[in-house]
């Protein structure tokens, strides 16, 4: 399995990854996700909250799109202890993109681990207890980065994080130019 990811995120990297390019409701992948962890998070004893508009669509890969959703809410669920909270709610910024916000009350980041957090192996020191490889969030953003969007954290230590998925409503086709010498 961890051999897999590490293909796939090289593959995405490189540009290599074949994206099976449809149309993308993410009003229900993101409502599909919550309902899917939501009793992880029911026996956690966490409150989980699903925010969505009623339709918002963009061109992508669906099982791609539901990766970077899972492993972003499982790690929420994973680092917020028990009577904590998590937020996952869908917007549109400027007709052009749509936000995924995947907000906790967990442990936080360290400020000097934020820069790291997309490295693959890389685990926090709290979070070497958890069960996981590090290479998830590099995944995550490897995959939002194949569809031209991307990742971004905040985080505070003791009060939690949010991560926000960007990724464009239509993505524009990448063309290999080939130069020869005249």
């Amino acid at each position: 399995d961890m051999i897999n990811t590490m293909l796939m995120i090289t593959k995405a990297e490189s540009g290599l990854h074949q994206l099976d390019e449809q149309k993308v409701d993410m009003d229900r992948v993101v409502r599909d996700a919550c309902e899917l962890l939501a009793p992880l998070a029911e026996d956690k004893g966490l409150n989980l909250t699903c925010e969505t508009p009623e339709t918002l669509s963009l061109r992508g890969d669906p099982r791609m799109v539901q990766r970077i959703l899972s492993n972003l809410l499982d790690n929420a669920i994973k680092y917020t202890p028990s009577g904590g909270a998590v937020k996952v709610s869908l917007s549109e910024e400027d007709g052009r993109k749509a936000l995924v916000t995947v907000q906790d009350t967990g442990m936080g980041i360290p400020p000097e681990d934020l820069p790291h957090v997309f490295e693959r192996f890389f685990r926090c020191d709290h979070s070497r207890s958890q069960p996981g490889t590090g290479l998830g969030l590099s995944l995550a953003r490897a995959l939002a980065r194949a569809h031209q969007g991307d990742i971004t954290v905040s985080s505070a230590l003791g009060q939690g994080s949010t991560f926000t998925l960007t990724l464009p409503k239509t993505r524009t086709l990448q063309t290999a130019v080939n130069h020869t010498n005249a």
